[in-house]
């Protein structure tokens, strides 16, 4: 199979011009759907080259009351979509009965994702409908069977395969869509894949890019992995074609500059949460030994959508240790144990949760974040208001010699009323105007739509004010939020030209270094003893840390200090504000 791989021949492409939109608000419904991912086998019928899961298949089915239990659970747990997944779900004797089962569990809907194999026979099929499948994700990987079969490492997969989709397409009961493992043997064809899928009627398809998991990187390394840069013309016409009126298209774990051009289609940061549920395990233990994980090497981790996570969360890691010092530790009085604010949310967790009494998360936490404390120059206060910030300080004796306060309402905010106050982070304008004019500390303000007029009214009717002013450009949780809310950057520093500190836009924008980040830590992403916990590093990661630059940025004299636009901002905005500086 490897030689055939290596044999795999040069296509086509679609060249029509992109003729629709990506539906961005369906986009994002879809992609924050709660789902529960429940495994049914340890075994498939095909032998992909380029499996994740290879290595726990030992041809075992999952026993009925486990699946039985995890079906049940997760619908208790508010799970909305359930999803029979694999090794390869059909071949579980029992895979109707669950999909009948998800069905009377009240599931919104009920997915596969299956190679479609035993979909040929019509009377599987339909009695798979009968009972209440909704949706079939189908494993494609190949417009003809020498592609598809080497890929799969099964010869006659192509053909069973292909008549399991049109069986299912023809039926016209179920979505059915098509998953992509995007990698050398393919790349090539691309584009005459997709006018394939489009010919036979398929108009969902997720383009997922070769990671080195697995069967991907033990066997196949030598001829899966490819260079993006090189193949820049085959993705950007496959890309085209979510652009294609009636076509829905994904893209799944591509690395994001690469995207430029089609940023709406950037995979949705909440799906950063599954990354590390299926991989909890080797996290828990790089937590409690300090052993790195495994493929943490630099050969593979260029190749890995998760090296900035990874590498963020050995920083992390190094801050809770103490091996790097850390200017500022933020905590988050808003936190509580009974409902942990992390993408997706771990069921587990969450579970365990409930069952502890509803306090703080700050007072679970608080001898680890006094000894953090102790070590940092500033603590950042986030609370709802001024009162809430002041009790919880009282409550937990925190002695800090400089505090910075992030509320959400300072209208109640009495600056003398906090020693040691340093900075006010406010995002309502009416706030920042009544702290200015007290003229007593830096007040840091969020730019927004809402803010941006009355700051560049400032500039003429009270100058004054500017004199402790700084702005942050903020980062949204939600690529609809960014949409929403976030300004023009490059109109807005046109119109807003005095020299006041600036966080977060990069200085091709600003058109002047912006004022660096402080390094911080933060208290939310401590479990209750003190130790990170993953599930609250990454809800923390999107919202502050997952910032990304285009490709052109790599001539930019900025280059080596500047850490780019956050991602949601890119989704909602594209890449195009970032201009190169180049060096004179």
């Amino acid at each position: 199979m490897l030689e055939e791989l290596r044999a795999l021949a040069d296509g086509g492409a679609w060249t029509e011009e992109s003729k629709g939109s990506v539906d961005v608000d369906v986009h994002e419904a879809a992609a924050h759907q709660k789902r529960n991912w429940v495994r049914l086998t340890f075994d498939c019928n095909d032998k992909c080259i380029f499996c994740l899961d290879s290595d726990v298949h030992d041809g075992r089915m999952r026993s009925v009351e486990d699946i039985k239990a995890q079906i049940l659970d997760g619908r208790r747990k508010g799970a909305e979509r359930l999803i029979l997944s694999g090794g390869e779900p059909t071949i579980h004797p029992r895979y109707v009965d669950f999909i009948t089962l998800g069905r009377l569990a009240g599931y919104d809907r009920i997915q596969t994702v299956s190679n479609a194999r035993m979909f040929a026979y019509p009377e599987f099929l339909n009695r798979c409908l009968d009972a209440g499948l909704q949706e079939i994700t189908v494993s494609v990987h190949g417009h003809n069977a020498r592609i598809h079969d080497a890929l799969v490492g099964t010869k006659g997969a192509f053909e069973q395969t292909l008549a399991g989709l049109k069986n299912a397409l023809a039926d016209g009961r179920p979505i059915v869509n098509v998953d992509v493992c995007v990698n050398r043997g393919n790349i090539k064809v691309l584009p005459e894949m997709m006018a394939f899928f489009d010919e036979i009627g398929v108009r969902e398809v997720d383009l997922l890019h070769v990671i080195p998991f697995g069967n991907a990187w033990r066997d196949g390394k030598e001829v899966l992995f490819y260079d993006l840069r090189e193949n820049h013309d085959k993705l950007q016409q496959a890309f085209a074609y979510a652009h294609k009126p009636g076509w829905h298209l994904w893209l799944n774990r591509y690395p994001v500059p690469h995207c430029e051009g089609f940023e709406e289609l950037i995979q949705d940061p909440y799906k950063l949460n599954d990354e590390i549920r299926g991989r909890k395990e080797e996290f828990g233990h790089w937590i409690q030994h300090g052993e790195p994980l495994d493929c943490r090497e630099p050969q593979r981790c260029k190749h890995c959508y998760l090296e900035d996570v990874c590498g963020h969360f050995e920083g992390l890691l190094e801050q809770v240790h103490a091996k790097q010092p850390w200017s500022v530790l933020r905590v988050d009085t808003e936190l509580s144990v009974g409902e942990p604010k992390v993408y997706g949310g771990d069921p587990a967790s969450a579970e365990r949760a409930r069952d502890k009494k509803r306090l703080p998360l700050v007072q679970q936490t608080y001898p680890a974040l006094t000894t953090q404390a102790t070590k940092a120059e500033v603590v950042r206060v986030a609370s709802a208001n001024a009162a809430h910030a002041r009790r919880w300080l009282a409550e937990t004796g925190l002695d800090a010699s400089a505090i910075d306060l992030e509320l959400a309402d300072a209208s109640d905010l009495d600056p003398a009323s906090f020693p040691g106050l340093r900075r006010i982070l406010v995002c309502r304008l009416a706030d920042a105007a009544r702290l200015l004019d007290l003229g007593t500390h830096e007040v840091v303000v969020t730019l927004t739509r809402e803010t941006a007029p009355s700051l560049i009214e400032w500039q003429h009717s009270h100058p004054a004010r500017l004199e402790r002013l700084a702005l942050v450009q903020p980062s949204w949780e939600r690529l609809t939020e960014s949409r929403d809310h976030d300004v023009d950057l490059r109109a807005f520093f046109e119109a807003f030209t005095a020299e006041v500190p600036v966080e977060d836009v990069p200085a091709c924008i600003l058109g002047r270094e912006p004022r660096p980040r402080e390094p911080m830590l933060d208290g939310s992403m401590l479990a209750d003893d003190g130790t990170p916990e993953p599930f609250r590093f990454v809800r923390r990661y999107v919202d502050d840390a997952y910032r990304v630059k285009s490709l052109r940025c790599e001539t930019c004299v900025h280059e080596a200090e500047c850490t780019g636009l956050h991602v949601n901002h890119v989704r909602a905005h594209g890449f195009a504000a970032m201009q190169p500086v180049e060096s004179d």
